[in-house]
């Protein structure tokens, strides 16, 4: 089933500024329950415009993963991904004029009816997800088709170079990636990455300490067999794309299978501590020292 959630308006913002993560995330366990690979979750918002709330679609996300994310993550154990190719996230501003107040007083939900609904309640009922029924989700897909694209949301640079600059010997290369006029992040979030330079080596480092510098998949141990280490850090959440700079957010892999996850975009599941490939290959960890699952049931994975 397709379902419609309601994201804050400045916590979409923070995800531009630090790289649209095309992913959703939630306390609400229907939110891996009720939705299928495959189907979309919509998400919308209200604002303020001249003192009235009005109400904005923000993103639709064509799902291609379930993950259960790390303990005491702050907005809530169950994440959804959007492809980053198919998904899309509208250009909204306060004062635009893409108001879909009415649109959601005519909309099948499953299990509530907003037609009754003022602006104020209509924002209560919609803290929980809902479902959308085929038409319901049909219509706000036509809606869609006059809103513009967030073109800040695909203008990210490529993980696999940011990730390469960030561990490199020379800290231009990540001046090189940050400066070009196709990355759309902040100032701020750019002097973030820039600051973050020496941590993310240090990090790195602690990975190849704890782990002999054997891949944490595969087991792979090149030191032993080559002399020499060649195992790569991974950001389970992109750097790129918002995510934490911090060691429980990165593993270490054998540069054949860092590869293949960016190359697949595969995800990675703090519940079953492994990544999981659209083709329904599932890599867990073998070696594990750092991470902590998060213990949960999932039902309908």
């Amino acid at each position: 089933m397709d379902l419609l959630a309601y994201w804050r308006y400045d916590n979409y913002l923070r995800d531009l500024d630090k790289g649209a993560g095309f992913h959703f995330n939630s306390n609400q366990s229907r939110l891996h329950t009720a939705i299928d690979v495959g189907e979309r979750l919509w998400l919308f918002t209200r604002v303020v415009n001249a003192g009235r709330s009005e109400y904005r679609l923000l993103a639709r996300l064509n799902v291609v993963a379930k993950t259960i994310n790390a303990p005491d993550y702050r907005y809530g154990p169950y994440r959804v991904w959007g492809d980053t190719t198919s998904s899309r996230y509208f250009k909204v501003t306060q004062d635009s004029k893409d108001d879909v107040f009415e649109l959601f007083r005519l909309l099948d939900f499953d299990g509530v009816s907003l037609a009754n609904k003022d602006r104020t309640s209509l924002a209560q009922a919609c803290q929980t997800i809902r479902g959308l029924k085929p038409l319901a989700s049909n219509l706000l897909e036509l809606f869609s088709e006059s809103l513009q694209n967030e073109p800040r949301a695909k203008a990210v640079p490529d993980e696999e170079k940011l990730e390469q600059a960030i561990y490199a010997n020379e800290p231009s290369q990540l001046d090189f990636i940050l400066e070009s006029p196709t990355i759309a992040y902040t100032e701020p979030h750019k002097n973030q990455l820039r600051q973050s330079y020496d941590r993310n080596r240090q990090l790195v480092q602690d990975l190849h300490s704890i782990y002999s510098g054997r891949c944490q998949v595969t087991g792979h141990d090149s030191p032993l067999l080559y002399g020499v280490p060649t195992a790569e850090a991974h950001h389970i959440v992109y750097r790129s794309r918002g995510g934490d700079d911090v060691i429980e957010n990165m593993v270490l892999l054998s540069p054949n299978l860092h590869r293949a996850i960016h190359a697949a975009e595969a995800h990675f599941d703090y519940n079953t501590l492994s990544f999981t490939f659209s083709n329904g290959r599932v890599e867990p960890l073998i070696l594990n020292k750092h991470l902590q699952a998060r213990e949960l049931n999932q039902a309908k994975m």
